[in-house]
């Protein structure tokens, strides 16, 4: 047992009397830096995908290609995800973090180069989407694990409603960017934005002072340690129902924004304006939501807020499929947007709350892998596209997402009243040869 002295290092200090967690973190520089990398990763991330989705489109005609394109982003977090988790855990995040924001600069600056001389065809975008995808796959297990490090677990909540928020509202600013860029400059307006982006998120890495908690990792094989973190994860009901909700919410209810380019020029007759007013009206649902959770949300009711988030969404998109007029589309996206928040935050708060220190990289690399089942959603979406059209697709799809959900929950009722997230407070050593009980790590 770690005594009450170590516990509370463990938790990091708690705010001093009087001052809030908003200021505390406003007044935390790491946190600054983390959370500004994040708005700039995101940003961008929106940006390229409404670009790429328009741009392939424009240049196939193929709802497939623009799925599959989409595919090869998410193909990393599904090969790579707990690897990258794995490794996390046993050196420096920070240098992890540095070389990714390093690599999409020499990525950009390239694709930036070939929009500029007309040179740039459908092989070099599909090549950029999926570089773009292996920086993303360290972005859970990295830096979002570095974030829970450096605020402590009395911040955890409103910095996680925090980074939510500014994730959703890049998700509103960067599909507006992107729909402008494609109507005046074309792509290589969106590959500079990205390179000045990133130029400097490798400074603000740099720059970074981060020391990685001493935490009781294994000395066991790369693998062993890998595969600790599934033993761990499966060990716990909770983040187990988790994970299998967000499997299916990438599998059946994000793929839908890779038809949405199409169901934008054929069924609601708009441009590429139009096109990224669609996705910001769910950016701002989602910003106006996660706002409320962070300032909100009580721990006691973080599992149903996040499943009822989750149907929410898939009910808004399944909607926005058959809506045929553009007002009601964008008032259906705002709508799911809501859902979207409570969804993107509680996911990482649930699982960082549950996690120990010792194993929080891995089980946020598992949460990786479980977000890579979504190229599995792009294929499969890309595919019923070209056969019913890309509005029953996204109806298709939807409704299976509700179905494998509630299929997750009925397997486990009772995470509709998880009350305690134990996790932060430390467990047995996940090494040790000693049997565990469930009950050791999971508490109801």
């Amino acid at each position: 047992m770690l005594s009450i002295q170590n516990r509370r290092a463990r938790r990091g200090p708690s705010p001093r009397r009087g001052e809030s967690v908003w200021r505390a973190l406003a007044g935390n520089p790491s946190y600054r830096r983390l959370w500004a990398i994040g708005g700039a990763s995101n940003m961008m991330r929106w940006l390229e995908t409404v670009a790429l989705g328009f741009f392939v489109y424009e240049l196939t005609g193929s709802p497939f290609w623009v799925a599959f394109v989409g595919f090869l982003r998410l193909l990393p977090m599904l090969a790579l995800g707990s690897l990258v988790g794995m490794v996390s855990d046993r050196i420096d995040r920070r240098h992890l973090l540095t070389a990714g924001m390093c690599l999409l600069v020499f990525t950009y600056a390239a694709l930036a180069a070939l929009g500029l001389t007309g040179r740039i065809l459908l092989w070099h975008v599909a090549t950029g989407a999926f570089l773009a995808g292996l920086v993303w796959t360290v972005d859970f297990p990295v830096r979002r694990a570095m974030i829970a490090e450096v605020v402590g677990p009395d911040r955890l909540r409103t910095a996680m409603g925090l980074e939510m928020a500014t994730s959703n509202f890049s998700r509103m600013l960067g599909p507006l960017a992107a729909g402008a860029f494609l109507a005046t400059v074309g792509m290589a307006g969106a590959y500079l934005t990205g390179l000045a982006l990133f130029i400097g998120c490798v400074a603000m890495s740099v720059t970074l002072v981060y020391r990685r908690p001493a935490t009781q990792t294994s000395a066991a094989k790369p693998l062993e340690n890998l595969v600790e973190g599934f033993r761990y994860v499966r060990s716990d009901a909770v983040i187990v129902t988790t994970l299998a909700i967000t499997v299916a919410m990438n599998v059946f209810a994000f793929p839908y924004a890779h038809m949405v380019p199409v169901i934008a020029d054929e069924t609601l007759g708009v441009g590429a304006i139009g096109l990224g007013l669609l996705f910001s009206m769910e950016g701002a649902g989602a910003t106006l939501g996660a706002l409320l959770i962070a300032a909100k949300a009580k721990q006691q009711h973080y599992t149903r807020a996040y499943l009822y988030g989750s149907i929410l969404f898939l009910i808004g998109i399944l909607v926005f499929s058959r809506a045929p007029w553009y007002p009601l589309a964008l008032a259906l996206l705002f709508i799911g947007g809501f859902g979207m928040a409570a969804f993107g935050t509680l996911q990482t708060i649930i699982l960082i709350s549950k996690a120990p220190a010792e194993v929080r990289g891995r089980v946020l690399g598992v949460l990786a892998v479980a977000i890579g089942a979504g190229p599995v959603g792009a294929l499969q979406i890309g595919l019923v596209a070209g056969f019913l059209g890309a509005p029953m697709a996204v109806m298709i799809t939807a409704i299976a997402g509700i179905a494998a959900i509630t299929v997750s929950v009925a397997l486990y009722p009772a995470y509709l009243r998880v009350k305690d997230f134990t996790g932060l407070r430390g467990v047995p050593h996940l090494s040790s040869n000693q049997p565990r009980s469930r009950t050791a790590i999971t508490r109801m």
